[in-house]
């Protein structure tokens, strides 16, 4: 039987148990796009914690990918050297460090200038009160080779692999969107051609880093008129299969959606007031009508806990490559039945190691069951300006 604390193998590279810390937008970020002197120190005590991987949180293959100002940038040789020690230090504790790349596409904060939300189609994003201009097919092509370039970078800076972005309503995710991507040209229409535009950065980028692990994390489904199924997101996955990608990870929703992709209990409204540039800077007339009616204009979804496990088990039984399910998962009974039951073959996990960078230790050694994330989402409203940290359901003062 499988054993959620044994050692396992993707394209080569060695994981020494299956947890993953799945891609968190840490904030830490610095306005030329570099990474921030606290990155270090938190991917050093998840390491120490003996979380199995690490991925990093999003970072922008090019400059126009960048959707806010603590957002790190990979477009230039320039940052390679700020990695270098980072992955040192990590395989010396024998824990993978894997950069995620992305591209934000419509959801970029518009108080950012110089940058221009863009997308498969014209679209409306309403949290960012954006308008997407379509992508020309020249502009494609350049998205195309600069994540190449970027997958070629981060082999040079020692990570141990990359892991392309395409849930959650980000650039890559609506390319693969029925509703998001209304294009009748090569880069639209069936599966096949939403699914070019990832076919073409795997294999510019195989010819650039050869075996290098290329992981993708994508959508299983959402919320979004004409968005991704799971019957779609099966066929997907087999495309990613062909294409060479070395694992997925099975993720759902939009940011279009509310608290689909991270799940709350109840909607947190002090914390949209107080956190959220695009709430906290309105009116004091549109302030109030978010307080009296923001549980109710902002969607919240069920269940609350390992609610892509089961899509991640349909998907799995139609591919070869490890299949990693995120999404709730906060009980290391449940970790156990999914791996032991081969629902996945590994999970992944954000928030819960928000507050406890060590928990994948505390299961190990049976000193906790549970972790002590209660799924507040306050997290996910302050890294839009802050530092990542855990609020703990509480409004900070200042």
């Amino acid at each position: 039987m499988r054993e959620v604390f044994e050692e396992t193998k993707i394209a080569g590279l060695t994981l020494k148990n299956r947890v993953f810390r799945s891609a968190t937008h840490e904030g830490m970020g610095n306005e030329d796009g570099t990474p921030a002197d606290e990155l270090m120190s938190l991917y050093l005590k998840l390491a120490k914690g003996e979380v199995g991987t690490i991925i990093t949180g999003l970072t922008a293959a090019q400059q126009s990918g960048r959707g806010s100002r603590n957002m790190r940038l990979f477009d230039s040789d320039e940052y390679i050297r700020h990695y270098t020690e980072i992955n040192h230090k990590l395989q010396e504790l024998d824990t993978p460090l894997i950069l995620q790349l992305a591209h934000s596409g419509g959801l970029i904060d518009k108080e950012i200038k110089g940058l221009e939300p863009l997308g498969p189609s014209k679209k409306k994003h309403v949290l960012f009160s954006t308008l997407a201009r379509e992508l020309s097919d020249t502009e494609i092509k350049e998205i195309v080779t600069n994540f190449a370039l970027a997958a070629e970078r981060a082999k040079l800076a020692g990570f141990s692999g990359i892991q392309l972005h395409a849930a959650h309503g980000y650039l890559l995710s609506e390319f693969l969107s029925p509703g998001a991507n209304r294009r009748t040209d090569r880069w639209g229409g069936n599966t096949d051609k939403r699914f070019r535009i990832l076919q073409e950065i795997i294999e510019q980028s195989r010819q650039r880093v050869g075996d290098f692990p290329i992981l993708t994390k994508f959508n299983a489904y959402d919320s979004q008129k004409n968005g991704m199924s799971l019957d779609e997101a099966c066929r997907i996955a087999e495309l990613f299969q062909q294409a060479g990608i070395d694992a997925i990870e099975v993720s759902c929703g939009t940011f279009d959606d509310g608290f689909n992709s991270v799940r709350v209990p109840q909607i947190p409204v002090e914390g949209l007031l107080h956190l959220l540039p695009q709430i906290r800077d309105m009116s004091k007339v549109k302030k109030a009508a978010v307080k009296m009616a923001g549980s109710t204009i902002v969607k919240k979804h069920e269940p609350l806990y390992n609610y892509n496990v089961d899509a991640a088990a349909q998907i799995k039984q139609h591919v070869d490559i490890p299949v990693i399910a995120v999404g709730g998962i906060r009980r290391l009974a449940d970790i156990e039945e999914i791996i032991s039951e081969e629902k996945a073959d590994y999970v992944a996990m954000s928030r819960p190691f928000i507050i406890q960078p060590d928990l994948v230790n505390k299961f190990k050694h049976d000193d906790q069951q549970q972790a002590k994330c209660i799924n507040c989402g306050y997290c996910l409203l302050g890294v839009s300006e802050r530092q990542l940290k855990c609020y703990y359901g509480r409004v900070p003062k200042g």
